[in-house]
């Protein structure tokens, strides 16, 4: 496959989705970022959490089956489609010395980063104006996961992972507690732990501190990428859908966070998280988006995946019904990140790293190819 026809079957598998036999997992069930997936590598080698969509849902999605052949590693996507299976690691199977099972510590997100949710809850679910689309605290709810990982667990999990050869790069997210530092203290703990044991590329995700002085702080400790999402371009969106945020932070206020940042962190390694098909205005975002990619910010353009447990459970995305309008959408962002060298692949760690929750990658390398046709 060429670079257009991969990110085709990326925009298409992130956007519709797929089907799985009903004995299949489908994905855990809650947490920070896109749930309800499962992740498999592209022809290109690259991964693709696709998000598993059943029954009516997957009717309105118009969602593919994916299926298993007699190869377990091998699974066939829409009857056409050669995928390989990301296979389940196995330091999923051990337990910490306190006794927690290694997987409600830490999870392998694609094929190569570990993530992990240091805090799982977030103060503005207790203040009833979370992100509509948030699952954080559905996975402690469920027994999924732990309320808080201390530095010692996220530490033996992480040095296990390395043992079996399976993360090359760590991201450290949390929700935010309601303290000025946004939880960037309980961060700088478990980063400043890992560099004690190891010097594996970590990406870590907070919103914008009151005094980001911090950023400067977290840099010193160890991390070499840093997200600060805003989510959407379009600020009545961004009022909707996220309320608590909204009124914490305008763009202004992400805007120092991301210029401080990038005195502390190298050009491509900050990030922000931008969501596709909340209804947003697509000028508006293209707009955000030269702005950051001119100086250095690269904007992780996702689909959203609106997920039970969360007030989005029966929103239908913009996009849905909309292929080609999508994949034309992805290749302006492509384009805006190939004008402005920002090459998701030369990222060292974090969500942009692995990439498996967005076309970016795709985008980029069909921008590239364009260009040089």
């Amino acid at each position: 496959m060429d670079a257009e026809e991969v990110l085709q079957l990326k925009v298409r598998l992130l956007t519709e989705g797929a089907t799985l036999p009903d004995e299949q997992w489908k994905g855990r069930r809650g947490g920070a970022g896109p749930v309800g997936g499962r992740y498999f590598l592209l022809p290109n080698g690259k991964p693709c959490g696709i998000p598993i969509r059943q029954g009516e849902t997957a009717r309105r999605y118009n969602s593919a089956s994916l299926e298993p052949t007699a190869d377990p590693t091998i699974w066939i996507y829409d009857s056409d489609f050669e995928l390989i299976s990301v296979p389940r690691p196995k330091f999923y199977d051990m337990t910490t010395e306190d006794g927690i099972p290694y997987h409600k510590i830490a999870l392998l997100h694609g094929n190569h980063t570990l993530a992990t949710t240091v805090y799982q809850a977030c103060r503005y679910w207790t203040h009833g104006t979370q992100c509509k689309f948030c699952t954080i605290p559905s996975s402690y709810i469920s027994g999924d996961t732990i309320l808080e990982k201390t530095p010692e667990q996220v530490v033996e999990v992480l040095n296990a992972a390395i043992d079996e050869g399976v993360v090359d790069n760590v991201l450290l997210t949390t929700g935010t507690p309601d303290t000025a530092d946004v939880g960037l203290e309980r961060l700088i703990r478990i980063v400043t732990a890992i560099r004690e044991t190891s010097n594996i590329p970590i990406g870590i995700q907070f919103e914008p501190p009151v005094e980001n002085e911090i950023i400067h702080d977290i840099a010193v400790a160890g991390a070499n990428a840093v997200g600060i999402h805003i989510e959407s371009a379009d600020e009545s969106v961004r009022e909707e859908m996220c309320p608590g945020k909204f009124q914490y932070g305008p763009l202004e206020t992400y805007r120092k966070s991301w210029q401080f940042a990038l005195n502390h962190f190298d050009r491509g390694n900050v990030s922000t998280f931008l969501l596709y098909g909340l209804g947003e205005n697509l000028d508006r975002t293209l707009s955000l988006l030269r702005e950051l990619a001119q100086i250095g910010i690269l904007p992780v353009v996702t689909p959203i995946r609106p997920s039970q447990g969360s007030q989005l459970a029966n929103f239908l995305p913009s996009y849905v019904n909309n292929l080609e309008g999508s994949i034309v959408f992805y290749k302006q962002v492509g384009r805006i990140l190939y004008k402005n060298n920002l090459n998701p692949d030369n990222t060292v760690a974090g969500c942009h790293k692995c990439g498996g929750c967005t076309p970016n990658q795709e985008a980029f390398a069909w921008a590239a190819q364009a260009k040089n046709q």
